[in-house]
């Protein structure tokens, strides 16, 4: 995720769902820089995806956001080392990221329900 949000409602959305996440087991990370649009996803150093896709309507249905999907090819080495040099320059999101007073969750919950038009 962006550790400096280009879209302000966007980010305290997503961080909305992050206590939940955390729960679950997954570590959270937010890129010190700013925003990658590109996504990317690497699964036992076998297959990978890389695109701009975001798992909502908006993108899968309205844009026809789109990313290529890769087996056991040779540049998914490279990819893991570019992840790993990416993720080197994150900021790992520990439980007190996640404090919020009232108005903050108040604000969570009001976004949540209008995460499907963000």
């Amino acid at each position: 995720m962006p550790h400096i949000p280009d879209k302000r409602l966007v980010f305290e959305k997503t961080r909305s769902y992050d206590p939940r996440l955390m729960a679950a087991g997954v570590r959270l990370y937010e890129y010190a820089p700013g925003v990658i649009h590109a996504k990317s996803c690497l699964v036992n150093n076998e297959i990978a995806m890389i695109g701009t896709i975001n798992l909502d309507d908006r993108s899968l249905v309205h844009h026809f956001e789109n990313g290529v999907w890769m087996c056991r090819c040779g540049c998914l080495r490279a990819l893991k080392t570019h992840m790993e040099a990416t993720l080197a320059r994150c900021i790992p999101v520990g439980p007190e990221q996640l404090q919020a007073d009232m108005l903050r969750r108040l604000l969570h919950a009001v976004l949540r329900i209008f995460a499907p038009m963000l």
